[in-house]
């Protein structure tokens, strides 16, 4: 922190522009102005804005940014993300923050606002603010609170409940954030890039997940989700009229991203973590965009207040507080989702003090920006020099207009007048009025609602209105499975649309879905029948998405052949279902199938790798009616097992992969690199970067030029490992592992580099590099520096390459391991042994029972990687049937201390190569001219005696210490019933 040196726009030390002298400085498009609605001193640092059903604002005060009160930062890891002492307190609890929320109110009805209220202070790292449901809803990372307001007077009943915990503090410019009320009755919220989550309600427990996601999150049901993954750094959500969701982002050539329900985005995968699903196979970009492509539209919205003129009407206006501008973009259907196309900016500023941080549509119809004003903008310093003082709120009016709510309290309002709103020309007073409905439990309106939804039933005329009564309807509890079946025919598109998700969201079938499936015409609807299918049962889901892969025309959808994807991985285990789903006729000539589907299906059963699914992958090749169809499905097979162990495979499986290895042996590339051909280097560097070269080719060449290096390749691999070359985890795991046999420093500082970006935790693409770095002695180094200087987690490195670096013996080299992972605990060491006794006492209490069936779990977890039992696991340590399996005491002392007793055969051996290479693991095999060594993770490095300088037994096992460090003793007690008993 003392000597850390800022990036980015930091403080310049000029001084701030009074209000009403930076309102000159502003440049607007014709046809608008823009008016000051509050600053300081009522306004500092504002970062979000919304509205109650009087139409007053709310703002919430972000000036306790960039640190927690009464935390204290341990340490930061290479992405300024900090490691804080302790999660702190919910408020009023704890140490007080400076953050604080605020009313603002127009009692005259002018259109500006005269009292400003603070309402809940001392808030801590506080995003985000709703009123609705009973109270006051306030995002507090790591905590969603509730503040009771049973009487609606702004000061809360109670201190506040907590209904939400466990989100990211890390990097508190991209906390959860963005919290807005959906036309569902959910509050939705973002989740920034460099923040993680584990988060629990009353009803859900332990949600996971690395970085970016957008969240929902239900006040009846205390339901929580990840509603769609990924994306940049998710700020300013928004949820358009026909309720598709929106956000923001931090970066460039793009105004942001749309989210489909279910959905898969892109990352920065190795600073932001891989996905929750690690069969999703395929992410989504953001929108596609023409125009300016600097960074950043943090801030975004989607404009459909019914104020500015008609072409206005569902634009994207997006605030750039880098450029001190606001973008204004045509949002444009491309298939099922969108692209954008800049107009004339909406307005801009030479006041470089103007830092919008947040856009959003008011009851007026305007756009209302919240001014961080501030010379800093980057918060990557440390040091805290924001302005805390200043702020401002300001909206856009067309020129000459002087726009007001019109006052009407729409929680107290008549139900008749209160139905009226649903037709309102400004989005937000329809959405209020549909929550409004849905929060005054108004049921003697269904009959309305009902008949709103039925009038344009089957007339193509206006539809204003229906939409909003069908959310009401949903609110009340009035969609029963009747009305969802009779209006899935429904003439607009967005009706059918949410009958389908909220029945999905429901995980309620319904008759019907998939006969609609098959003659649906808009490519939306489709879309959200994939997302709904991907939550409803399995043997509802699948006829739809049956029918769903016959629209031929998908295939070049931006979305849709994903969409389907993730609707059949979801199912993936009901082989019974999609096995008869690939029995019907002619359904292997469909292009999602043949182009989507089957390489992703056979790679989703190979990576999970049970027998059962080895099996299904051995019927899967057994049904391909077709050479193409059996190619697709052995590109997939090989992809799941590239650079990665291969499991004990079916004959049928053995056979097949056996082909298609031995034909790619025969190519003619592959033979060139065996035999030193020089003169293929540039055709081999041309299939390599190749994206549309066959990749079960390119898996070969890969994998054979780490065994045959050839230096004219090195850079292709380079860029291939680390993610700048290729978008296939396969192709990039083999060409990291395959760079060890390349002698040049520069690859280490490349590898270390990507784990930044794309050298993930997913797909073992960062275990393989942490294999490939600790295999040469300078590399070792390198990877003990990241670690030593905490830009790189302990946890993240293999126990075989921890083992592997205990083995280098230069003092440096010592010293950087011990301060890493700790001093190494020999064999029969006074805590081992202390560590056995305590396992044989816990044990030995018979009053308390392990669970086998639990157990299962665990051995899955903790030993299958490297061992079999009842024919389940891999086979890189001895097989354990055979073992004393009844006595706890063998168990317990193996465990513990792995090395002191090493099986005949699994001895761990270290091969250090004349270029310098360290490679360690079992002999799986030798002759006159190579030695084959087994690593931990199953896979074979065959190596040219004539190379080898030193080949030496190590004592230790590859079996790691502390298998059950992390273990409780029920885990523990369950582990032991399942090894001794079975399941």
């Amino acid at each position: 922190m003392q000597t850390f040196q800022g990036r980015g726009v930091m403080a310049d030390g000029s001084q701030p522009t009074p209000p009403d002298k930076a309102l000159d400085m502003f440049r607007l498009r014709d046809g608008f102005q823009i008016e000051l609605m509050a600053s300081e001193p009522n306004i500092a640092q504002p970062l979000f804005l919304s509205w109650d059903s009087r139409g007053r604002m709310w703002v919430v005060h972000y000036r306790q940014y960039q640190f927690p009160a009464g935390l204290k930062v341990i340490r930061y890891d290479q992405h300024l993300r900090a490691v804080f002492d302790r999660v702190p307190d919910p408020p009023p609890h704890g140490t007080p923050g400076k953050d604080l929320i605020t009313v603002h109110g127009d009692p005259d009805g002018d259109g500006h606002y005269e009292t400003h209220q603070p309402v809940i202070s001392g808030l801590n790292i506080a995003s985000a603010v709703q009123v609705g449901h009973g109270g006051i809803w306030v995002l507090n990372p790591p905590y969603l609170l509730f503040y009771p307001d049973a009487n609606r007077d702004d000061v809360p009943d109670s201190d506040p409940v907590v209904h939400l915990s466990g989100f990211g503090l890390q990097d508190t410019h991209s906390i959860a954030n963005s919290m807005m009320w959906g036309p569902d009755g959910w509050l939705y919220g973002c989740n920034g890039s460099t923040t993680t989550g584990d988060v629990s309600s009353a009803v859900t427990k332990g949600v996971r997940f690395q970085g970016q996601c957008v969240w929902r999150y239900h006040p009846k049901t205390q339901v929580f989700e990840i509603y769609a993954e990924g994306g940049g750094n998710n700020f300013s959500l928004d949820i358009d009229a026909g309720g598709r969701v929106f956000a923001g982002t931090n970066g460039g050539n793009t105004r942001g991203w749309y989210f489909p329900q279910g959905s898969y985005s892109e990352k920065n995968w190795g600073k932001h973590g891989p996905l929750t699903n690690p069969y999703a196979f395929g992410f989504f970009p953001p929108m596609k965009f023409k125009g300016d492509g600097r960074r950043f539209p943090q801030a975004f919205c989607v404009y459909e207040g019914g104020l500015y003129p008609k072409p206005y009407d569902g634009m994207i206006l997006a605030p750039n507080a880098m450029q001190n501008l606001v973008w204004a973009s045509q949002r444009i259907a491309d298939g099922s989702t969108y692209r954008t196309e800049d107009e004339t900016n909406l307005l801009e500023s030479d006041d470089h003090w103007f830092r919008p941080v947040y856009a959003g549509v008011g009851p007026d119809g305007s756009m209302y920006m919240a001014d961080w004003y501030d010379s800093r903008l980057s918060h990557v310093s440390p040091i805290d020099d924001w302005h805390k003082s200043s702020g401002r709120i300001y909206r856009v009016i067309p020129k000459g207009s002087s726009p007001a709510y019109d006052g009407a309290d729409l929680h107290t309002i008549p139900l008749a007048d209160l139905l009226t709103r649903l037709q309102h020309p400004n989005k937000w007073v329809r959405k209020r009025a549909v929550l409004e409905l849905g929060w005054r439990e108004e049921r003697s309106a269904l009959d309305t609602l009902v008949q709103q939804v039925n009038a344009t039933q089957s007339n193509p005329g206006d539809t204003h209105g229906t939409l909003e009564s069908l959310w009401a309807i949903n609110l009340l509890g009035g969609l029963n499975r009747e009305r969802a079946e009779h209006w899935i025919s429904h003439q607009d598109p967005d009706v059918r649309r949410w009958v389908v998700r909220l029945m999905g969201d429901r995980k309620e079938p319904i008759k019907g879905l998939d006969s609609m499936a098959a003659k649906e015409t808009n490519v939306q609807v489709r879309s959200q029948l994939a997302a709904s299918a991907k939550r409803l049962p399995a043997d509802a889901a699948l006829p739809i998405i049956a029918a769903l892969l016959r629209h031929d025309g998908d295939i070049d959808d931006p979305h849709m052949p994903l969409m389907i994807w993730w609707a059949i991985e979801a199912h993936a285990e009901r082989w019974d279902l999609v096995r008869e789903m690939l029995e019907a006729p002619d359904v292997w000539q469909l292009p999602l199938i043949r182009q989507v589907v089957l390489a992703r299906l056979i790679g989703r059963y190979a990576a999970s790798a049970t027998p059962d699914e080895l099996q299904w992958c051995a019927e899967l090749l057994q049904l391909a009616p077709d050479a193409e169809s059996k190619t697709q499905l052995l590109v997939g097979l090989s992809r799941a097992f590239e650079g990665r162990s291969i499991p004990v495979l079916p004959d049928a499986l053995q056979a097949a992969l056996q082909e298609s290895q031995e034909r790619l042996g025969q190519s003619g590339l592959v033979l060139a690199i065996r035999q030193n051909n020089d003169a293929k280097a540039n055709e081999i560097v041309r299939t390599l970067s190749d994206r549309n070269a066959d990749l079960t080719l390119q898996l070969k060449l890969v994998e054979t030029l780490g065994e045959v290096p050839m230096q004219a390749t090195q850079s292709v691999l380079i860029g291939l490992a680390t993610g700048r070359n290729t978008i296939e985890p396969a192709l990039q795991r083999v060409a990291i592992a395959s760079l060890a046999s390349y002698d040049d420093a520069s690859i280490a500082n490349s590898l270390i580099a990507a784990f930044g970006s794309r050298i993930s935790d997913e797909h073992d693409l960062r275990s393989t590099a942490c294999r490939t770095l600790a295999s040469r002695p300078g590399w070792a180094k390198a990877l003990l520096r990241e670690l030593t200087e905490w830009r790189l987690r302990v946890d993240q490195v293999p126990p075989d390459v921890i083992q592997q670096l205990r083995s280098y013996d230069d003092p440096e080299t010592v010293a950087s391991v011990e301060k890493a992972f700790g001093k190494s605990v020999t064999t029969a060491s006074p805590e081992k042994l202390a560590e056995i006794q305590r396992l044989q006492t816990l044990v030995a209490d018979h009053s308390l029972q392990g669970d086998p069936a639990a157990g299962k779990l665990q051995f899955t977890q903790r030993c299958a990687t490297c061992h079999q039992l009842f024919g389940e696991g891999q086979k890189v340590g001895p097989p354990l049937d055979g073992y004393e399996r009844g006595s706890t005491r063998f168990w317990i002392h193996n465990m513990v201390d792995p090395s002191l007793e090493i099986r005949e055969g699994y001895q761990s051996y270290l091969v250090l190569t004349l270029d310098g290479r360290t490679v360690t693991g079992m002999i799986a095999a030798q002759d006159e001219t190579t030695v084959t060594l087994r690593t931990a993770k199953g896979e074979t490095q065959k190596i040219d005696r004539e190379k080898i300088e030193v080949l030496r037994a190590l004592p230790a096992s590859l079996m790691p210490d502390g298998l059950l460090k992390d273990a409780s003793e029920q885990q523990i007690r369950d582990l032991l019933a399942y090894l001794m008993l079975g399941a």
